[in-house]
């Protein structure tokens, strides 16, 4: 169920060839949650800022049912920001995380 919305700066054309499927194949992997579940949505080309600057960056929100808590997000932070900077050379400081915690009775999902 899982949902990923990524909002970024980059222009589409910045972004390797099917990050879309990579992106939603690292969260699956990372959060072990089946690829048939989750919806991801990139929102490339956008004016934002972080930290006083308009220098590259990305906001990625996930929304989840049963998977966030103090003791494992410092954990996907760790691999996700690995990752991210691997395949796009984000650093860290210019990728914000934002975990969304989902109650199963706010999703409406057909299986």
């Amino acid at each position: 169920m899982p949902f990923i919305m990524c909002y970024t700066n980059l222009s589409k054309d910045k972004l390797p060839d099917g990050f879309v499927k990579w992106i939603s194949e690292l969260v699956s992997d990372v959060l072990t949650k089946p690829m048939e579940r989750i919806t991801t949505t990139v929102s490339t080309d956008l004016e934002m800022m972080r930290m006083g600057s308009s220098d590259p960056t990305m906001l990625i929100q996930i929304h989840s049912i049963g998977v966030f808590d103090a003791d494992r997000n410092p954990g996907y932070t760790e691999k996700l920001n690995k990752a991210i900077h691997e395949k796009l050379e984000l650093p860290a400081n210019r990728v914000a995380l934002q975990y969304l915690p989902v109650d199963k009775v706010m999703v409406g999902n057909v299986p």
